[in-house]
């Protein structure tokens, strides 16, 4: 029947890699099996305490430079205030060539 689909089989049974240890390298010589682990814990903790330190400062950094970013209200201001100044400067320059010219 169509769209009948029976598992006649079991699961398949392809066998697994072997497991191999890796070979020793640098740190097996720095840091030996009988060491404290707490110890090296701390030595985590205290890198990662830096870390974060880092981590605070930029952000930090970059909170007061958002801030310092004026929002579209302010900006539009701005650009109303300027093209006032123009239009005003223009208009002075305009009543000055007429006057040169008498």
């Amino acid at each position: 029947m169509p769209g009948d689909h029976k598992r006649t089989a079991g699961p398949d049974t392809t066998p697994a890699p072997p497991q191999t240890v890796p070979a020793p390298t640098s740190t097996t010589e720095i840091l030996s099996h009988g060491d404290d682990p707490r110890r090296i814990g701390e030595l985590l903790s205290d890198w990662l305490a830096i870390q974060m330190d880092q981590v605070d400062e930029a952000v930090a950094e970059a909170q007061t430079k958002a801030a310092a970013i004026p929002n579209q209200r302010v900006l539009w201001e701005m650009y109303g205030e300027l093209m006032i100044r123009v239009f005003c400067l223009e208009a002075e320059v305009a009543e000055l060539r007429k006057g040169g010219r008498r």
